[in-house]
């Protein structure tokens, strides 16, 4: 074992002891809340029966699916614009914002057309039932998107003192043959390559390895190739501790997502360990009801020794007693008088309990109006129930940037982009020309229900100032009207082909002006002539 495999293991280690207190939850979580992924390094095609067996109440399990549904249709809706990416500042003007807007939608059609939906919607698993989801973002060898979820309790990471993740290390297994592809037999280690030669199912996974992504300490900017990149990357060999790849990314390729944070740990606080003591109960109360119905149905029996076999308990069935029998009313039920309603009564809170905690209110409002509820109303409700789910959705676009700045970066070094114009371009600390990095605006329902909330305050300042403009006509000089339409236009999701660009407006209103003008020989008594040339520059392109 050479310097650095042996700098790598101990990182390994110290990262494996900061995730080890979550382990044992994550371990409990899922026995309850997410049966169908038993393993912590991949997913069985089908759960185990024995993890089903000790499951008497499913509300948690379907909450979960609930909520991690509810991401894709209410977060990442497939179907829908989930975001747009917008200039960083005001300085390109609107021409940059157009050419970042026609960005989004290019990466929404490849998103479309790559395994993302899937993926993601595995990682919302994660992020609902276990508190942490990951997603890796990469490229496959056909040039497009490719994605790949990495189970919770596989990999480990660290933040930096921004409390972004920027460390992370992964565990997994290849088969000979995937190792052999994916890496080349002359890059392995001594025994690795033993393994594959000796190995009877070249397709069984039997080989460990870890993937390091971290900063990287020393590098030269000026300089291209892997080795200067960023972050470093680095596949090492668990069976013979050998480094059998060495290279980098220029932007961080890891997805990690928190439902909640708790601490200042890297890891995140599922909604099912606020309530898992009332997930257990649930188990053990319907247990108690089984119990119960199955009593009900078939009561217990109190009969004399001399009765064994004599009672009749069929339909319309007959038992002959003997007097003796009759004066002491035998037999006759025994023990069966459970409160059921109590019973169930109980049940029911606790499964409300649940469902509160997986936001399930939210969800359902969405899906069905209750009554003859008004538009206003219904508006009031959606603010109030998703401002009680906002710190996740924030924490989730927190964290998402990382994966939105790596898609931008690698559908523009693919060329699926038009080329950029002046106004997004930037010299960065090295000399270079840069494109620069767009804002991430999002789309969603969440996302557009919270945006209204500051979109409410543009409302309510126009119509102040249309009650205000029959007194004070000068009030309207303070509203840029292009701003608030295109701006409202934008935040509502309109594609972006529905606005003519900025100066191809000021174009058309110029030539307006012109042909309202009076002719050449009359220009001498027209006021605003001396305004024609500012006016005429100022609309011309640039």
């Amino acid at each position: 074992m050479n310097e650095k495999a042996t700098e790598i293991m101990s990182v390994y280690k110290a990262l494996q002891t900061q995730r080890a207190p979550w382990e044992s939850w994550w371990d409990d979580l899922r026995e309850y809340v997410l049966p169908r992924r038993v393993s912590t390094e991949e997913e069985k095609s089908l759960p185990y029966q024995d993890s089903l067996e000790h499951i008497t109440d499913t509300t948690a399990i379907e909450a979960c699916q609930r909520l991690a549904s509810g991401h894709i249709s209410y977060i990442t809706p497939s179907h829908d614009v989930w975001f747009k990416w917008s200039a960083p500042d005001d300085e390109g003007g609107d021409e940059a914002e157009a050419w970042y807007n026609a960005c989004s939608e290019v990466a929404l059609r490849e998103l479309s057309i790559s395994n993302f939906y899937t993926e993601i919607h595995e990682c919302f698993l994660d992020r609902v039932a276990l508190g942490t989801g990951s997603l890796f973002t990469g490229t496959n060898a056909e040039g497009k998107l490719q994605f790949k979820n990495i189970p919770c309790g596989s990999f480990a990471c660290a933040e930096n003192a921004d409390g972004q993740v920027d460390t992370y290390m992964r565990e997994f297994s290849l088969s000979p043959h995937q190792a052999r592809t994916m890496f080349g037999e002359k890059a392995l280690g001594e025994r690795a390559i033993e393994i594959i030669r000796s190995a009877k199912s070249p397709y069984t996974p039997s080989l460990r390895f870890i993937h390091l992504v971290r900063p990287r300490t020393q590098r030269l900017r000026n300089k291209r190739g892997a080795k200067h990149m960023p972050y470093e990357s680095i596949y090492l060999s668990l069976d013979d501790c050998h480094i059998v790849e060495e290279g980098g990314y220029r932007e961080f390729p890891y997805l990690v997502t928190r439902f909640l944070k708790w601490g200042q740990g890297p890891y995140g606080l599922a909604p099912g360990r606020l309530v898992f003591p009332a997930i257990k109960q649930v188990q053990f109360l319907n247990r108690i009801l089984d119990t119960l119905g199955e009593i009900a149905a078939f009561p217990r029996i109190l009969e004399l020794a001399n009765q064994i076999g004599e009672v009749d308990l069929r339909a319309g069935g007959r038992t002959v007693i003997t007097p003796e029998a009759a004066a002491m009313n035998l037999p006759r039920e025994w023990a069966t008088q459970g409160r059921y309603d109590i019973g169930l009564e109980r049940l029911k809170s606790k499964q409300e309990a649940i469902r509160n905690a997986y936001f399930l209110p939210m969800l359902e409002l969405w899906q069905h109006r209750q009554g003859n509820m008004t538009a206003t109303e219904v508006m009031a409700r959606e603010n109030e129930r998703v401002l009680m789910f906002s710190p996740s959705f924030t924490l989730f676009v927190s964290d998402l940037y990382s994966m939105m700045e790596r898609i931008f970066a690698l559908l523009f070094r693919l060329g699926r982009f038009s080329s950029p114009p002046k106004a997004v371009l930037r010299a960065d600390r090295d000399g270079g020309i840069v494109v620069r990095e767009p804002r991430v605006v999002y789309q969603s329902k969440i996302a557009l229900v919270l945006r209204r909330l500051q979109n409410d305050g543009m409302d309510r300042s126009l119509s102040r100032l249309a009650s205000m403009i029959q007194m004070a006509p000068d009030l309207i000089d303070h509203v840029d009207w292009d701003y608030c339409f295109r701006q409202s236009s934008r935040v509502d999701g309109a594609p972006e082909q529905m606005l003519r660009p900025l100066r191809e407006v000021q174009q058309m209103r110029a030539d307006r002006v012109a042909q309202m003008s009076p002719p050449a020989e009359a220009a001498e008594t027209d006021p605003y002539a001396a305004l024609n040339p500012l006016l005429s520059e100022f609309t011309t392109p640039q």
